[in-house]
């Protein structure tokens, strides 16, 4: 005998699952358009401020593995507004989506360390 089981609860079993899922390739995703939209050229490849044209720029770019140096924020939320909005010396990013700025801001959360620890790594 075959049991129904209520689609409702099937929904939530899938949602939940892929919720897990999406939230990993969020940041994955996040990394790879990290590096699609050049923000390594100035923040550097792991977010550390040190990226090739970090040196020819007037204001250094932050280092956003640094929570100390978030003008707007460093919660996901805060660093996908800061992304499409601009902060600071840094320009607006206005063909991002929200989408895409959630996922970069997702892989860049995942780098930051605990600033309270000296020399806490992400």
């Amino acid at each position: 005998m075959v049991r129904r089981v209520s689609v409702p609860l099937l929904l939530l079993l899938v949602g939940a699952a892929g919720a897990t899922a999406c939230g990993e390739h969020g940041e994955e995703r996040g990394r790879q358009l990290y590096a699609l939209h050049g923000c390594a050229a100035c923040h550097g490849p792991d977010g550390r401020g040190d990226g090739p044209s970090a040196r020819r720029l007037d204001v250094p770019p932050s280092d956003l593995t640094d929570v100390r140096t978030y003008k707007r924020g460093s919660s996901p939320n805060d660093i996908a507004l800061s992304i499409q909005k601009g902060s600071g010396a840094m320009p607006a990013f206005r063909d991002i989506t929200d989408a895409e700025a959630g996922d970069i801001a997702a892989w860049i959360v995942s780098r930051q360390r605990d600033s309270r620890s000296p020399g806490g790594q992400p």
